[in-house]
Parts: structure tokens; sequence; C-alpha cells
């Protein structure tokens, strides 16, 4: 029945598949623009903005109505990017550019209902739920990378760095100046952006690719922008205006120098024996460190850190791990690996900046010449997490001292096209293990919608002897009889991945395949499976939708099909499922797992089920809702005996604002799994998050972040008070408390939630731009 069933279901996918094209070809008369009217509007297709001096002094207090703003450049005729597809906004919208010596000025006054206008006082980067206003600079034209920077009506700061093909790296941050204000017709923002802020070609006359971009949360999401957006053309930034004449200025200074200062005083439970002992305290420690940033040129840019504080201001949220074999990822938000980090972004993740975790000193090196960019980091860490991949699990493991290089070249040519290589290497100063890793890769965009990207990848990695490692990982073997174990192997390894792609207006898919052999290590990346041969196709066709509450629905289909190195299948799969947005900024989607025939620990696993279905509205500005179930069949796989079982996924979430200073943030997350045969629970809990946020000015704020585990019986309370000057100048003071629940430790008696440890802290640090 399986059979058929399967057989029935890849029939269907591929039908879906091989209808798509036909379809896209019968709907391409849709897909001109839709104008209200076509002699009433007319977008800007890639328009130019000559700029001039100011000709008086700005002040930036979000009153537009100083003298140099007289002679400014003036962008308009905006278009509708959605939902709308190139029609003229609702509200009106001017903006107006300048700039000095120092500072490049952007004025924006938007018309509008200034009472649906939703704007909160809150942290930098935390506004994009609000109306915010952005500029888009790509001060390279090389259509590799951009600025993004924008400010609420009130002017909160809130800037990312756009990559090409679509990301965003929201922890990207950079010093200017914005005010705000709300008026009877709408709103209107100021920003000066400093020069020295910013990278740019060292030339007298400066060129850049700009867009502007307003966000327009209402009964949809709606965004417009100065420059069209041709959806059926998925390169964003080569579809940018023109920002021209901008004469003697100079990029980001010389010298910048950032001096921090950081105490803190620890406390343990000295036995988990006797929790009503209380905790010991430590002493305090107070650690000082310095980074420094010196620019050779414009295009050359060296930074050092010394003794840096690399701990985590932002707690990582908890994770379920309980039915995972594999190591969880925890996105980087250092900023010393912010520049150059687009750099870094490869499909098999040779390079996760967090393995550098705990620097006595790093450095870098950056450097972009035309079309061509490099970066070198490096560093001596004082501790060493080690991902240790294997075909059915990851082992993590502290190693000792160690230093990293990293060195990455990339050149881009064409339209969004690039070719580039990468090279890792880590030595452990106490013994003689290394794992080192040499990447090659490319991404070709053949026509405006189909590309093709690849990547090959050696490894090379010598363990070493350590015995104390060598029990951290037991007695796993892999590649016919190579132990884990840190007995002084030395092996070569490959990863590959290659992949074809179409992105465009309605019919969207993209073929891959990835493999890792046995042997493939990355010490200083984020790999956690390997003995791997994967192959995928994802397909997804989406009808904009023109009247009524459904304004987007996305059908889609995903079809794999796993096998090791010895032949061997380890999962065939395939999903169905569809996702829509609708009016009310919601969204929600349903994916259907038809079958997935998995091998696990030797046994062979037919006819896995699931289905998935999530929901995430934006309905109002006080209140944000979103929840995902997942209910089906899963794998007991952390169990002696792997068995097959019943699963339930649960997650719920929200964003809850009483005031425009005040918001709550809570997540709730449950899982569960029973098994099959006997009915028996495998494993149930759930791990409650609330992060509590109250804005007193735009620089001062408390954040109170309170998260219980379940699975570990875990209590975690972390309060931090913040003044933020800029991004950088900033003074922290907060403290770290742990609980446990001690049920059942102690003769089985329940004994309540004792504090295991506790951490105060505090952090100053001041950036000096010379």
């Amino acid at each position: 029945m399986i059979s058929c069933y399967r057989t029935f279901a890849v029939g269907l996918c591929l039908l879906l598949f091989l209808a798509m094209p036909a379809a896209a070809q019968t709907a391409r008369p849709a897909e001109a623009p839709r104008l209200v009217n076509p002699e009433a509007f007319s977008p800007n297709v890639q328009p130019r903005l000559a700029l001039r001096p100011a000709a008086a002094p700005l002040r930036i207090d979000g009153v537009l109505d100083d003298d140099g703003w007289r002679d400014a450049a003036h962008a308009t005729n905006f278009s509708e990017t959605f939902p709308g597809d190139q029609v003229r906004p609702p509200i009106g919208i001017d903006v107006w550019t300048t700039y000095d010596e120092a500072h490049l000025y952007v004025a924006f006054r938007i018309t509008d209902d200034p009472a649906a206008v939703r704007v909160n006082m809150s942290d930098r980067d935390r506004v994009w739920s609000d109306d915010y206003v952005g500029i888009i600079l790509d001060t390279y034209g090389a259509n590799a990378w951009a600025y993004f920077i924008a400010a609420n009506p009130l002017g909160i700061q809130g800037d990312t760095r756009i990559i090409s093909g679509g990301n965003e790296d929201m922890g990207f941050d950079i010093i200017y100046h914005s005010a705000g204000r709300v008026t009877e017709t709408g709103y209107e923002v100021e920003m000066a952006i400093p020069f020295r802020s910013l990278r740019f070609p060292g030339r007298g006359l400066q060129n850049w690719n700009v867009n502007f971009w307003i966000t327009h949360p209402r009964e949809s999401r709606n965004t417009y922008s100065w420059a069209a957006i041709d959806r059926d053309d998925p390169c964003w930034l080569c579809q940018a205006g023109r920002m021209e004449g901008i004469s003697g200025v100079a990029p980001a200074g010389k010298l910048e120098l950032l001096p921090a200062l950081t105490g803190t005083q620890s406390a343990a439970l000295p036995s988990f024996d006797r929790p009503r002992t209380g905790l010991h305290n430590g002493r305090l420690t107070v650690d000082p460190s310095l980074s420094a940033k010196y620019a050779f040129s414009s295009n050359l840019v060296a930074d050092v850190a010394v003794n840096p504080d690399f701990s985590q201001i932002e707690s990582d949220a908890a994770q379920v791990d309980v039915n995972t074999t594999f190591a969880l990822f925890f996105p980087e938000r250092r900023p010393f690996f912010q520049e150059g980090s687009e750099l870094f972004r490869q499909p098999i993740q040779t390079l996760y900046t967090r393995s550098i975790n705990n620097p006595k000193v790093a450095t870098k090196l950056t450097g972009r010449f035309g079309r061509t960019s490099f970066s070198y980091v490096g560093g001596l860490d004082a501790d060493s997490p080690v991902i240790l991949p294997f075909e059915e699990q990851s082992r993590f493991v502290q190693a000792g001292e160690s230093f990293s290089n990293v060195f990455r070249l990339k050149q881009t040519f064409g339209s969004n096209s690039f070719v580039g290589g990468m090279v890792t290497d880590r030595r452990f100063t106490g013994s003689d293990a290394s794992g080192s890793t040499l990447s090659l890769d490319a991404n070709l965009r053949l026509s405006r919608i189909y590309s093709v990207e690849a990547q090959f990848v050696g490894s090379h990695t010598s363990e070493g002897v350590d015995e104390a490692l060598s029990d951290q990982v037991g007695d796993l073997t892999f590649d016919g009889g190579r132990t884990a174990a840190f007995d002084g192997e030395s092996y070569a390894g490959w990863a590959a991945n290659v992949g074809f792609r179409r992105s465009a207006r309605h019919w969207n898919f993209s073929l891959s395949y990835t493999g890792t052999s046995p042997t493939f290590r990355a010490a200083n990346g984020f790999v956690t499976q390997n003995n791997t041969h994967q192959t995928m196709l994802f397909s997804r066709y989406t009808f904009y939708l023109e009247e009524g509450f459904l304004q987007r629905i996305s059908p889609d289909v995903m079809a794999g099909y796993f096998w090791n190195f010895e032949g061997r299948r380890k999962d065939e799969f395939l999903w169905l499922g569809v996702q829509a947005q609708m009016k009310g900024q919601t969204r929600v989607g349903v994916r259907a797992l038809l079958f997935s025939n998995e091998r696990f620990a030797g046994e062979d696993f037919r006819g896995l089920r699931r289905v998935n279905v999530w929901l995430n509205s934006n309905f109002s500005d006080p209140v944000q809702l979103g929840g995902f179930v997942s209910v089906g069949s899963s794998i007991a796989r952390n169990v002696a005996e792997p068995s097959l079982g019943r699963s339930l996924t649960a997650e719920v979430w929200g964003t809850v604002k009483p005031t425009a200073r005040l918001s709550f943030q809570p997540n709730l997350t449950f899982s569960r799994l029973t098994d099959d045969g006997t009915g028996e629970e495998v494993f149930s809990g759930y791990i409650l998050r609330n992060r509590t946020n109250y804005q007193f000015t735009r620089r001062l704020f408390l954040r109170i972040v309170t998260q219980y585990n379940d699975f570990s019986k875990r209590l975690e309370v972390d309060p931090l008070l913040t003044y933020k000057v800029n991004p950088f100048t900033a003074v922290y003071v907060g403290s770290t408390h742990d609980y446990l629940n001690f049920r059942d430790r102690t003769d089985g008696a329940f004994t309540g939630f004792y504090p295991t440890q506790r951490q105060i802290f505090f952090k100053l640090q001041y950036l000096f731009r010379m």
C-alpha cells in the first residue's frame, strides 16, 4: 500500500513540476506591471538623482524647516512593491537628499493619517513592526551588498546589511544621527549619515546606487520604493537608482579605538546534594580590553581586539534538543565580526565565527579593490569549541587553546555573479591536532531568472593525541573502522554543493546536490553531518490576487533522496505545501509530509507522515500573535533502541505592547513523543520564555528575560539595564540567575527551586573616532 501511495505521490509531484513552466507561459501576459491608470502613473525605472551640497547648515531635529534643504535633490514618484505591483502608493512620499563634507543628509516627509501611524519608543533595531523609512546604499555599485539605514517616525534607528540573494545581516550596525516626529499630516524624519561610517571607493567624484524604502504597516504590510522593483528580477540591488555628484568627501576615518571594561562577580552552588546551603561567592574580577580599527585606505581596513569580551549581552533562546542528534546553531551577534561578514556566507559553512569563542587576541583585515574583495580573520582562542560530524549524529567537544587563520577572496563580475575561494586553518597549541579546509565557490547568473551556484571543499584533519577529549566522544567509529577518539589519526575529506535555481515573479524552483565524505570535517565551521549524498528538488508557484482578503497564495512541492557513501538509502521523502498571505498582515501555511522512508541506527522506518501548520499575524500594533503545530510520526532517536512514535510539537509566540514604551514577548514551545508500539511516553516537556522591555528614553532601557526549560528543570532570570549612546558606546549593568528544580533529586522528595549559579556584571565601552 505504501509503495502504491508513494508512486502516486511521486507522479503527482512530477506532474506539478512539469506543468509549472506551461502555467508560467500562459500567465505571461499578466506579468506586466499592473498600473491603476497607465496614463496617470508610470514607475521610476533605475532613476537618477543629482546631488548638490547643502545650501546652509542642517539641524537633525525632525523638523524640515532648515534652509539647508532648499536646493536638496528631491525624490518623488514612488511605486508600491507590495501588495500592489508598481502602482501608485495610497500615501504621499517626498524625500530630499543633500550633503556636506562630513555627512550625507536624507529627509522624509510622509503624508498619511497621523492617528494610524504605528510607532513605538524602543531600542534601536527593534523598529521593524513600526512605520519606518530608509535608504539603501550600494556604495561600490557591485550589487553584492548594500547598507540599509532606517528610522521610525520618532527617529528610532534600525540598520542592516542587505546581501545579494535577499538575505539581511540583522546584527549589522553603523553610527548615524536621526530624529523624527508625527505631524498633523503624517510624519517627518531626518537623518545625517557620517561619511566616516561608510565604506566607499577612494575617488574624487562619488556615484552610488541608491533606493529609498518605505514600510507602511496597516491592513497589509505595504512597502514602497523610489526605484521600481520588478518581481521577475530576483536581484533587487540591480534595480536601484543612481545618486550622482557627491564630491570632496572622504570615507571612514583612519583610526577607531573601542576600549572596554568588564567586571563580573560569580557565585555557584558548591554541592548539588545540599541545595539549601546556598551559593558560594567568587571574587570580583575586572578585565580591560581594547579593540582598534585602522583604515590604511578607504578600501583596506584592519581590526585588532586584545582580550576582547566576546560574551553575548543578548542571551540565546533555549532550543528543544531532546530528540536531535546534531549540534544546534546559534546566530552571530558580536560586532567584531561585522566588517566583511557578507564575504563568509557559503552553502557549506566552513567558517562559523562563534567557533572563535574566547580569544586572547583576534585580528581581521578587510579589503575591497574594484570588484575584488578579501578578508583575513585570525584568533588565538583560549577555549576552542569543535563540532565533530558523523553520519547520524554530531559530537561537541571543548578543546583547549588554538590558533585560527581564515582567508577569503571573492571576485564579482557581470550582474550579480561571483567566483571565490576560502582557506580555514586551526592549530591546537597543546598538541599536534589541526584542521584545515580549502573551498572554491561560485554563483553564475545565467540570465535574469536562472542561476547556478557551486562549492567544492577539501579538508585535512589531524586528530592529535588527547585522552581527555577522547573521553568526550566515546567509542564511536566511522569510515570503516576509524575511531572518533583523539588517538593520532590523520585523514582528508571533501564536500560539494551544486544547485540550479529559477527565481521569478510566479514560478521558482531549485534543484541541488550536497555531498560530504565520511572523513570531511570543518574545524572552524558548522558542519554537523558527513558520509551523506543529498539531492533536493523544490518548486513553488505564486498567484497574486488583485482584490479581496487573500493577497497571495503559493503551493509548493519538495522532494529529496539521501544515501550514504556505501550506497545505502538514508531517506526518501515528499512534502506538499501551500502558504498564503492575507490582509491583517497575516500569513498561514500548511505543509504535509506525504511519506518518508528513513533508515536510522540500522533500522528501516518506512511510511513516516507529518503535517505542519503555522500562522503569524501582526493584525494590530498592540498585539501580534503566531503559532506552529506539527503532528505525525517521528523516530525516537536519543534512546537505547530507536523506535517509531507519534509526535506533537507546538509553539505559540506573541508581542503585547500595553504602552508605546512597554512590551512583552512571550514564547511557549511544547514537544511530546509517544511510542507507537507500547503507547508509553518517550519524552514530554516545554520551554517557556518571556522578554520584557521598558524604554525609559531613546538611550536608556531595561530588559528582563525569564526562561524555564522543563526538560532540564532549569529556570533562568536575566535582567539587564542599558544606556546606549550608539551601537558601540554603551553601559551595561546586569545579572544572570540560574535555578534548578530539585524534584526527585533527594530521596524522591520535592525540594523546590534553588539557585545553582549567579553572575553580576557590568560593561562600559566607548568608541573614539580619530
